[in-house]
This record gives C-alpha cells, sequence and structure tokens, in this order.
C-alpha cells in the first residue's frame, strides 16, 4: 500500500528519453527548437541544437516533433519514459520499446514508403499527422476553417445528442488576449509545484532542486483528484509556458477553436468532445493544415465574464479543450515511433 503511494513528487527512480544530434547534419535551423513543447532545447554557440539543462533531467514527453520538424534529420530520441517505482510507475504497462506503424502486420520493420501506397488516405493522415507548433502568418480562408468545423459537428456522440459547441477566432487581438490571461492563470501552478528554481526558464535549473514539504503534501493531494494535471512533465509544459513572456499557448495560430461541451450531455459529453476535435484534426491535416490541441485554454475559465461576453460562452457550455489552425511553417507531419500496442486478444 504504502509503496504504490509513494515518490509522488517527482520520483527520482525515473528514465527519461535522451536526445542524440547528428552535429554533422545540423545546420542550426532552430525549428526543433521551436517546436518543442516543454522549450527544453536551445542552439549553442556552434549554431548547433543541444538540451538547455532547464532541469535535472531532460524531462522529454517523448512527443519526437524536434525530430520529425528536423528537415535534415538529425535528431533521434533514444529510451522511453519509464518510472520505476511508487504512485506514477509504470515501466511494468509496457513491453518493449516504441516501434513505427505497422498496420499490414509485416511485423519485419519495413519502413513506411514502401507500404504507404496500400494505405488509404484517411490512414495515411492518422499516421503521419503531428502536433503542429509552427505556423505560418498566412491567414486560413473561412471556408476551410468551415470545413474543418463541418467534420466536428457530423461526429458521433452518445445518443446524437451532439454536445458541442464552437468559437472559432480569426482575430489576432482576441487571440493574443486570451493567450496572455492564460498565461497568468496557469503561472501559480509550477510555483505551487515545482522546486522554485526550474520556475523561470532564463536560466537552467539547479539540478538538485528539491520539491519543499508543503509542495510534496500538496502535489500528493492534488494526485489523489487530478493525477493527470500534476504528472513531472505536465508541469514542465505548463512551467513553459507561464514563465517565458516569449512563449505563445497558441504558437501565433491564425486560427483558435475553442471546443465547448453541453454540461447536461448524454453520457460522457467530454468523450463526445474528444471524437468530435479528432474529426476535425483529421480533416484539417487532409485539407493541408496543422494543428495542436492546447486544454490549458481551461485558464480563461476563470474569467467568467471574459468567456461570456467576448466568447459568448454561458451554461449549459463549459470550455473543455482548444485546437490551433493554420498553415504549417515547414514539413512537421512525418512518421515517428509510439509505445507498443497495449491489446488483449480474446478469440
Amino acid at each position: 500500500m504504502l509503496e504504490k503511494h509513494k515518490h509522488v513528487s517527482f520520483p527520482s527512480q525515473t528514465d527519461f528519453p535522451v536526445f542524440r544530434l547528428d552535429a554533422e547534419k545540423c545546420t542550426g535551423c532552430s525549428r526543433c527548437v521551436n517546436s518543442c513543447p516543454i522549450q527544453l532545447l536551445m542552439l549553442d554557440e556552434n549554431k548547433k541544437a543541444r538540451p538547455n539543462e532547464r532541469y535535472d533531467h531532460f524531462r522529454c514527453i517523448c512527443c519526437q516533433n524536434c525530430a520529425a520538424s528536423c528537415p535534415q534529420d538529425a535528431i533521434t530520441i533514444e529510451g522511453d519514459y519509464r518510472v520505476h517505482e511508487g504512485f506514477w510507475k509504470n515501466c511494468h504497462l509496457f513491453a518493449g520499446g516504441k516501434t513505427f506503424p505497422d498496420p499490414l502486420s509485416m511485423g519485419n520493420g519495413t519502413a513506411f514508403p514502401d507500404y504507404e501506397e496500400e494505405l488509404t488516405e484517411t490512414e495515411k493522415v492518422i499516421y503521419k499527422r503531428r502536433s503542429i507548433r509552427l505556423y505560418k502568418k498566412k491567414p486560413v480562408p473561412r471556408e476551410l476553417v468551415h470545413r474543418v468545423l463541418e467534420a466536428g459537428r457530423f461526429a458521433p456522440s452518445a445518443g446524437n445528442n451532439q454536445p458541442w459547441k464552437f468559437v472559432a477566432i480569426t482575430n489576432p487581438d482576441i487571440i493574443e488576449e486570451i493567450d496572455l490571461i492564460c498565461k497568468k492563470r496557469v503561472r501559480l501552478f509550477p510555483q505551487m509545484l515545482m522546486p522554485h528554481p526550474w520556475v523561470d526558464k532564463k536560466t537552467p535549473g539547479d539540478k538538485c532542486a528539491k520539491p519543499k514539504w508543503w509542495q510534496k503534501a500538496l502535489h500528493y493531494t492534488l494526485s489523489r483528484k487530478t493525477p493527470g494535471d500534476v504528472d513531472q512533465r505536465v508541469l514542465g509544459g505548463i512551467n513553459t509556458i507561464s514563465s517565458d513572456p516569449a512563449y505563445r499557448t497558441f504558437f501565433r495560430a491564425p486560427v483558435l477553436i475553442i471546443l465547448a461541451k453541453d454540461v447536461r450531455g448524454i453520457g460522457s459529453p467530454d468523450l463526445d468532445l474528444g471524437i468530435c476535435g479528432q474529426s476535425m484534426v483529421l480533416a484539417a491535416h487532409s485539407l493541408g493544415l496543422g494543428t495542436c490541441w492546447v486544454s490549458l485554454i481551461k485558464g480563461i475559465t476563470w474569467d467568467h465574464k471574459y468567456v461570456k461576453d467576448v466568447l459568448g460562452l454561458e451554461y449549459p457550455f463549459k470550455i473543455v479543450s482548444s485546437l490551433t489552425l493554420g498553415y504549417p511553417a515547414g514539413q512537421v507531419d512525418n512518421i515517428v515511433a509510439r509505445e507498443r500496442e497495449r491489446v488483449n486478444w480474446i478469440e
């Protein structure tokens, strides 16, 4: 029993993925630096990418967007996120490391381009789609935004209840205003839960820094209620947004789509919103657009007047998440490895 509940706050027995760079290939374009959601990378004095030592470990979430966005294929991420003991233990939940897609069950490590033509267009989008954090300033035509919204509108929902409402924002001033409000609202979270030397992005963190006793107690309490919000990787992402004045929650995307649920929805309206949003994401990428889920939009919900007067949302609608939308600045959609499937076959 005690084993399950210990090491809630930044467990020491953790393996993080490792960043590897082929320095001869790296051109110092900084696309990896700008695409990292935790802002863990920098260019050194030789204009080569490397970890910025912001925390005691790389604390990578292994999204591999740095590798996917590198035009020179100079980056690889080695290893996986594994916690070996305590509340966050996950090392026993995986069988081996990550693998590339194998939809045709070849099982021989065949490269994606060698069988891509045998897949449907939908499958191709599913496997290639990445979260886009690098956008062109080019506006997205209203008719394309409409096509994305329509894909969401026709998503399945429990009881055909369609418990959703969208707010599509193309006004850059409003997006920037929401961005700054969200940054301010979430600022308190890392200050409450992270070692204070890690909160400031401008300087590398003290690698020996530890949370204070009251932070550990608070971390333990919150882990009982909302564990997904206090995972050490999540805190790194929140800290990135809240502590760096230059970083933007919505990546300066030309379109922000807010997804709200009808709280009276049948069954699980949160699940319905996820299905709805995924339909929008796949439609967007099939149209040559890019998207990124940003649930930190919920920081705006503390400002009830703004949500009602500016966004036009009030009861029974409640914000669940948001999607950034725009034209990717360069190639980011790409194939990356993912954790092996966990399936119990019963035949």
